[in-house]
């Protein structure tokens, strides 16, 4: 006998024919409907947000590379008999000041600085011969050495003289133009917000409780450590662009990908879906042209000069070239604007809690209430 005869116990089948439950015809909606759905306040301010990031996104990036001009590029002059002064007074007249030239009389030193990243570059002027010398730190980045080499060489030519160039910190053979650690970071960076994004989409952008919320952030640390160790393999062992140093590489990958991640989820929890989008245009709208990837600090228009060196992108990007190429001089300070910003997720995330969970949005339960019980924190 069949189950599905009335009268014994069977449940009824599900129809056959039209939408699943939840979902109905195209002929069943008005237009009307329909229309406000798709031309409604929100429907519209999401389109506005949208654009309003992409023109955004399209002027700062074009804004910070349309037309690169070198500011204050720092240059030791060395020479004897007071030429150096005379030449860096010269250099600092051009118009413009593309240079800030400091006057040298000890080689050595100017070179150390030059190795540890506080020169971009060390003319060694020669006031016997017609040959000068011009040290640069391509590590760096190609864009300061390329910029560097052009106004000495048509410094040069100006003064009927020659000009003979040295990369003193060149970069490894598989990190081209030095943009690896650019590349790398941006990939952090975009791991570690995504991971955050997807988590607030997928699970609300607040958690239930503390104790989940708890986890996201055990969730965000594991996401960093695996990222960190990951990206440092990628570069290192298995595409050979920047070898050594694969721990400390590694270490700075997983502080910028839990800075990303943490900053994100405390803004999320602070303006909703909208703190998605505030990530995106600090992380990417601004961060992303001013880190000193494509063209160093020096090239670069005021604003993203400026901002570059104390956003996470550019601290990063910072903190790796420090470490794989000089000598971990300013690392200090660069993982120090890291934290700050991991620290500022941190306690933006943990104040929005405790106003959420600990009671100051919660109404006490009434005193007659007998099934209030307790509160608990």
């Amino acid at each position: 006998m069949s189950t599905s005869e009335p009268g014994h116990g069977a449940t009824r089948r599900p129809p056959t024919t039209g939408p699943r439950p939840g979902y109905e015809r195209s002929a069943d909606e008005s237009f009307r409907r329909r229309l406000r759905d798709v031309l409604g306040p929100r429907s519209i301010g999401v389109i506005l947000a949208v654009l309003l990031v992409q023109l955004l996104f399209i002027a700062s990036y074009v804004g910070a590379f349309h037309k690169p001009q070198p500011h204050a590029i720092a240059v030791d002059v060395v020479s004897s008999n007071g030429w150096q002064g005379y030449v860096a007074n010269k250099l600092n007249a051009i118009d413009g000041r593309p240079v800030a030239a400091y006057a040298s009389s000890d080689r050595a030193e100017s070179t150390k600085e030059l190795r540890e990243g506080r020169r971009q570059a060390v003319y060694l002027f020669n006031p016997n011969s017609k040959q000068d010398t011009l040290l640069v730190n391509s590590a760096e980045g190609s864009s300061i050495t390329a910029a560097v080499n052009a106004i000495f060489s048509q410094v040069a030519s100006s003064q009927n003289r020659t000009l003979k160039t040295q990369d003193v910190v060149p970069v490894q053979a598989g990190d081209s133009r030095g943009l690896t650690s650019f590349y790398l970071v941006v990939g952090w960076m975009v791991g570690g917000y995504l991971l955050a994004s997807f988590l607030g989409i997928r699970r609300g952008t607040r958690a239930r409780n503390f104790r989940r919320m708890l986890w996201r952030l055990v969730g965000c640390a594991a996401y960093a450590v695996a990222s960190g160790i990951g990206g440092a393999l990628v570069v290192g062992p298995i595409i050979g662009a920047l070898n050594g140093h694969f721990w400390a590489v590694a270490g700075v990958g997983m502080l910028v990908s839990l800075t990303a991640s943490v900053f994100t989820m405390g803004m999320e929890a602070l303006f909703g879906i909208i703190g998605i989008g505030i990530s995106i245009l600090l992380f990417v709208v601004l961060g992303n042209p001013s880190a000193g990837g494509a063209y160093g600090y020096e090239l670069l228009p005021t604003l993203w000069r400026v901002v570059g060196r104390w956003l996470p992108n550019g601290a990063g990007v910072d903190s790796v070239r420090s470490i794989v190429y000089l000598g971990g001089d300013s690392l200090g300070l660069h993982l120090l604007v890291l934290v700050w910003w991991l620290l500022l997720g941190l306690l933006t995330f943990f104040l929005v809690s405790n106003n959420t969970y600990w009671g100051f949005r919660r109404e006490d339960p009434s005193p007659e209430d007998p099934a209030a019980g307790p509160s608990k924190i």
